[in-house]
């Protein structure tokens, strides 16, 4: 998972060998789980954070391999966009203080690499789609250096054969036939992970899909900061208050 690859396209062979190689791993799969081959008497969580990078005008700053050699963590990779970092948290025992001491470490890891990003001119924003990136940042360079991401590219639009049609409706309507999969990039998440007992999964994945909505309406990102509408309007300034780039805030 995550590991470089050495060829960019694909032909038949070697889709059917993939798929024959994921058929014996779920095979593998299935006989661990009726034979319980699994290590789980302690529940685990770990995280993953997706970051965005910025420049001192909060425009989005294609340097993540020269960010990335700054930090110098192995814990900090790259992501889709050039303008992408992500963050891996290692997983620990979920009991005890385990939440206080995943926000403290986390917290003391980003601040770290906020510094070391500034010495390379860049900030790392925490936020679900950069406010400020536009069809134009993603036309050329935005992709980080890696040949799985132009692999991961060439197929889809090899399996789709056209381009991407993106619509959306409401008061600031977008409507955009994307080239490459460069919309992806502008997705960022954290993800938290949870190892459990196969006994459990079921009943944790449903009490997850429940808990989804509440958690979108409350970590979602906001137009409204200060009761004053800011939203993303053609020629606005919302610069009035602009939030500190870092995770410190």
């Amino acid at each position: 998972m995550g590991e470089e690859v050495k060829r960019t396209t694909y032909d038949r062979t070697h889709r059917r060998e993939y798929r024959r190689k994921v058929q014996v791993c779920l095979d593998v799969f299935e006989t661990m789980l009726s034979q319980c081959s699994f290590d789980s008497d302690q529940p685990l969580t770990g995280m993953e954070i997706e970051c965005n990078l910025v420049d001192g005008d909060y425009q989005p700053a294609m340097t993540n391999r020269s960010v990335l050699d700054a930090i110098g963590d192995p814990a900090y990779q790259t992501e889709l966009g050039a303008y992408n970092i992500e963050f891996n948290v290692p997983p620990r025992l979920l009991s005890g203080r385990t939440g206080l001491d995943l926000e403290r470490d986390v917290r003391a890891s980003l601040n770290d690499a906020e510094r070391k990003a500034g010495s390379d001119g860049a900030h790392i924003v925490m936020i679900g789609i950069l406010p400020t990136l536009m069809p134009e940042h993603l036309s050329e360079g935005w992709m980080s250096e890696s040949t799985r991401y132009v692999a991961l590219n060439e197929s889809i639009f090899d399996a789709r054969g056209e381009d991407i049609p993106i619509n959306i409706s409401g008061p600031e309507p977008l409507s955009w036939q994307a080239a490459s999969i460069a919309p992806e990039s502008a997705c960022t998440s954290m993800q938290l992970h949870l190892q459990l007992a196969p006994g459990d999964f079921a009943a944790h994945w449903n009490a997850a899909q429940m808990l989804a909505g509440p958690q979108l309406a409350l970590g979602a990102n906001s137009p409204t900061s200060s009761d004053t509408s800011c939203g993303p309007k053609p020629g606005s300034n919302c610069s009035r208050n602009p939030p500190t780039p870092g995770p410190r805030n």
